[in-house]
């Protein structure tokens, strides 16, 4: 199948097919004319892949996974490990997020605190 065909058959776009492609998560065979030409299987993993991106997997991490998950080697125990590293990353994510939001915060609260209080001249 071509890249549109595959595209409308998975939902990803064209323009993100072939920067996967580029980063060898997917391959294609090239016809004659230099089109580019997926197999039926192609469709499983792209479906893969865009689930991983989804979950906030990195395109390096995601290669590493691509030829096990798409010769059909990549088992549970090991999704569920990488899932787990993933929920790990996520947390320490939030928690920078949290000590940057208390710092935002103490910011605003000193700022308020040296706001000028209106006189009777200025209202």
């Amino acid at each position: 199948m071509r890249v549109s065909e595959l595209s409308a058959r998975t939902g990803v776009s064209i323009h993100r097919l072939r920067r996967w492609e580029s980063a060898g998560l997917l391959r294609a065979q090239r016809d004659d004319l230099g089109t580019r030409r997926f197999d039926d299987d192609t469709v499983r993993v792209v479906t893969f892949v865009a689930m991983a991106r989804d979950l906030g997997f990195g395109l390096d991490e995601i290669a590493s996974l691509v030829p096990d998950y798409a010769a059909g080697r990549l088992g549970i125990d090991e999704l569920v490990s990488r899932l787990h590293r993933r929920i790990t990353a996520i947390d320490a994510e939030i928690a920078t997020l949290q000590q940057q939001r208390r710092r935002v915060v103490d910011h605003v609260a000193w700022f308020e605190a040296r706001r000028p209080t209106p006189t009777k001249e200025t209202r």
